[in-house]
């Protein structure tokens, strides 16, 4: 799945029965009560969660968790079965996979050092790894998931809408502090 298939896929899903009630209350953080997954098995949600949150991390700035991106993810992969039924597919090998790697009943130290091996490919082309498909595919759509919340924009990125900067302090280029 491609970045633009992954933006088509969520952009869809917005328009699905339910998008209209999963989206606000998503984009504002807002939970109310725990989210219940539509898609996955709990172990399924459990390994997604364990594996955003590895990726993202929560540090001085929020993570993964924070951003709600397990249920993002959970809401747009079961969205997906109306216009693209193969991301449902993509993503049941993608957990079957972690699932028979044992993933959920690793300790966190395990599971860091397994997705640091799933990912070589993307360090080294030369290097081979049977879980890089899954990684892929779940890092894209957690990276996306992240920064199109209000936890990642906001909070991360500290993004503060259209606003006009008078000056670009970070910026040690002359020619760009001039308005």
């Amino acid at each position: 799945m491609t970045r633009r298939d992954a933006a088509w896929v969520i952009a869809r899903a917005v328009a699905v029965s339910g998008g209209g009630a999963f989206f606000p209350s998503w984009a504002s953080a807002a939970e109310a009560e725990p989210y219940r997954p539509v898609f996955f098995n709990a172990e399924e949600y459990r390994i997604l969660d364990s594996f955003t949150a590895i990726l993202i991390p929560t540090d001085d700035t929020p993570g993964a968790r924070e951003a709600r991106v397990a249920p993002f993810v959970d809401f747009v992969v079961n969205a997906a079965a109306e216009y693209a039924p193969e991301v449902q597919r993509e993503w049941r090998q993608a957990l079957g996979w972690l699932k028979e790697q044992g993933f959920g009943a690793l300790s966190a130290s395990e599971q860091n050092a397994l997705i640091t091996r799933m990912s070589a490919p993307e360090r080294d082309p030369a290097k081979h790894h049977a879980g890089f498909p899954a990684y892929r595919l779940m890092k894209e759509m957690t990276v996306h998931a992240f920064y199109t919340s209000r936890a990642g924009l906001i909070g991360n990125l500290e993004y503060k809408g259209n606003a006009y900067l008078k000056e670009f302090a970070a910026c040690n280029h002359p020619e760009h502090h001039k308005v």
